[in-house]
């Protein structure tokens, strides 16, 4: 008896909107290089015969100069055409979408992240059980920006009676201001919660290195990104110096970072967001090199909504390079927003983010609030 291959599932539609969501007044996450009032985001809609996948490309132009508007660009002009009508397998995809466009990552993943979405709904499998893993919460912090010391010790506040027993405090200013912030917390968190910091490369060489002996005076447990991406030689350096442990996350866009930045070594750690490489099959081959050099890593975090949140929550469950690191994970966006544009979506406490039920990446837009914060219509 002969058997019968399934259908092969096409790509039938491709739809873009944008969308502006206030982030939260309280702890508005300010860092080295902006301050960031809102989400601007594009959402994308990706329908398979009779499913739609979901996605969400939570870009800022800080990191890669993207933003909805060239989301929406590069997917339309460039993307879409070589996506639909084709087969709806994320590697495949992935391969036509790199042919088609050079870089623009946050454009890419959120087709892919819907396709994953997609592929899930079909199967009626969760994306961490499709990626071999099981439902396991992802361990998180909490993230204070950088503001003064007062309000930073209510922030830390807030995050211990949220039960996180671990706290981020941006800095990469003046080093005395950032120090005053992080002993603030420090005293709030003692005995309570671990604290790190992150820098988003705002300090020089000097500023990193000088801060080092302090920092650990005041017992962090971890420095994120101290010097610009642009001087990997600083990173070495300081790494190669440091008391603490130091988590590379500017540092790591592409695989061919992740190549350099475990030879060299740039970092202990490595801070990894799906949506700055392109794709969670470039994540996936990013975890790979990090095991192979036993390099922890955490899922970094450019302030998702639930879309992209659900996405690394699938992740972070799906593989215990995450759910083991020393550090937790950025899987947050939520927490800093007025509202969302899901049904149900992440859980975030007692820090831990808890994965959606549901298949896929367990969760659907909301269409009423897409419709309260978007930004012309869908396309």
């Amino acid at each position: 008896m002969l058997e019968t291959q399934p259908p092969t599932l096409l790509i039938d539609d491709i739809q873009t909107i944008e969308v502006i969501v206030p982030r939260r007044e309280q702890n508005r996450i300010s860092t080295s290089y902006a301050q960031l009032p809102d989400a601007r985001h594009a959402l994308v809609r990706v329908r398979v015969g009779d499913v739609v996948g979901v996605g969400e490309a939570p870009a800022e132009l800080w990191w890669t100069g993207e933003d909805a508007d060239s989301v929406r660009n590069a997917v339309h002009r460039y993307l879409a055409p070589a996506l639909v009508g084709g087969p709806a397998d994320p590697r495949g995809a992935v391969r036509r979408m790199d042919a088609a466009l050079a870089a623009n990552p946050y454009a890419k993943a959120a087709l892919e992240m819907a396709l994953w979405d997609a592929l899930g709904k079909t199967s009626g499998t969760p994306l961490c059980v499709l990626l071999g893993g099981g439902r396991s919460p992802v361990p998180i912090k909490f993230v204070i920006g950088m503001i003064d010391p007062p309000q930073a010790e209510e922030e830390a506040q807030r995050g211990l009676d949220a039960g996180f027993t671990t706290l981020k405090v941006k800095v990469g200013g003046d080093l005395e201001a950032d120090l005053a912030r992080v002993s603030a917390v420090a005293d709030v968190a003692c005995g309570r919660a671990r604290v790190g910091v992150d820098a988003n490369g705002g300090w020089t060489l000097p500023t990193a290195l000088g801060a080092l002996a302090r920092l650990h005076d005041l017992g962090v447990v971890f420095l994120e990104q101290p010097v610009h991406a642009r001087f990997p030689d600083a990173m070495r350096e300081i790494t190669r110096c440091s008391p603490i442990p130091i988590v590379a996350h500017e540092s790591i866009f592409t695989v061919r970072d992740g190549f350099d930045a475990a030879v060299r070594p740039l970092a202990h750690i490595w801070s990894l967001t799906p949506s700055t490489h392109g794709s969670l099959v470039a994540t996936i081959d990013l975890l790979g090199l990090a095991r192979a050099a036993g390099i922890p890593c955490l899922l970094g975090s450019t302030v998702e909504l639930g879309v992209a949140t659900a996405f690394m929550a699938h992740i972070g469950a799906a593989f215990d390079t995450i759910h083991e690191c020393p550090v937790p994970s950025d899987v947050i966006g939520p927490m800093y927003h007025e509202d969302d544009i899901v049904d149900g979506g992440v859980k975030l406490e007692g820090g831990y983010a808890h994965v959606p039920d549901g298949p896929g990446l367990g969760v659907e837009l909301d269409e009423a609030a897409v419709g309260r914060f978007a930004v012309g219509s869908w396309r």
